[in-house]
């Protein structure tokens, strides 16, 4: 079930309004990578040589790039879990026709209430969210739950560049690079990589998909003359928030070992 605060969680992760919603699905259209570095987790997860019976949660699942990614060249076990409905039905689309939908599920859900009832995963993978669940010490403190002892959690985010705090919407929780390390390992988890993010990587990958959104919202306001402003006000938004990914914010990928 969506509930309302569902609902907004989704809007603002995706950097819109609920009103906003089902336009969505047409305006990335054309991204199956939803924020996340994927070549990166692959990477960290790829060097600890798990088994292929490994069972991996990934916490926001978007279309499920990162989930198939992991299927198709681990043959890892991967549960996907997002909250907006049009995504889940790409991400079982997309396993089904790349072969892998024995290995890969996806399903509709609210993190905070999905988290505590999980167990037994070997990963945990949260990328591209923000600060849907709080503080980076409250997020961790929900994703390890569902981690076996010994397990690994990947968290894509980053901190802040300088050491003044944020006031934009969902930035309001991130911290300097100090402060992070220390909420991420609050829990006694421990950090075994840290991946830095090439701001040039940061601001190439905006370019290119800022690109292929504006013109997804020029179509659809040609068609949907009513919604004109609020799809300006959406690429506007997004110009922004690139603008701050490259400026104020570094973007980081973390590996944990769970204590």
């Amino acid at each position: 079930m969506v509930t309302e605060r569902l609902e907004q969680d989704v809007a603002a992760a995706l950097e819109t309004t609920p009103e906003l919603l089902p336009f969505i699905p047409e305006l990335l259209a054309d991204l199956w990578v939803l924020g996340a570095s994927l070549d990166i987790i692959v990477e960290l997860l790829g060097q600890l040589g798990l088994p292929r019976p490994t069972r991996v949660l990934d916490a926001g699942a978007g279309k499920g790039a990162v989930a198939i990614t992991l299927a198709e060249q681990f043959g890892f076990q991967v549960l996907g879990i997002d909250g907006f409905q049009p995504f889940v039905d790409e991400a079982t689309r997309q396993a089904e026709a790349r072969g892998v939908s024995h290995l890969c599920r996806f399903e509709v859900g609210d993190l905070r209430d999905a988290l505590p009832t999980l167990q037994d995963f070997d990963a945990v993978i949260y990328a591209a969210l923000g600060g849907i669940l709080g503080t980076v010490d409250q997020c961790v403190g929900l994703l390890r739950r569902p981690i076996r002892p010994g397990g690994y959690l990947v968290i894509d985010d980053g901190f802040l560049a300088g050491e003044a705090r944020m006031r934009d919407r969902g930035y309001e929780s991130y911290a300097p690079h100090e402060e992070t390390l220390a909420l991420l390992t609050a829990h006694g988890d421990e950090v075994l990589r840290e991946v830095i993010i090439p701001v040039e990587d940061i601001r190439d990958t905006n370019q290119q998909q800022t690109a292929l959104i504006r013109k997804r919202a020029e179509g659809l306001a040609s068609r949907h003359p009513d919604a004109a402003d609020s799809l300006a006000q959406y690429v506007e938004r997004q110009e922004r928030e690139c603008a701050l990914l490259e400026t104020d914010v570094v973007g980081a990928v973390w590996l944990l070992r769970r204590r």
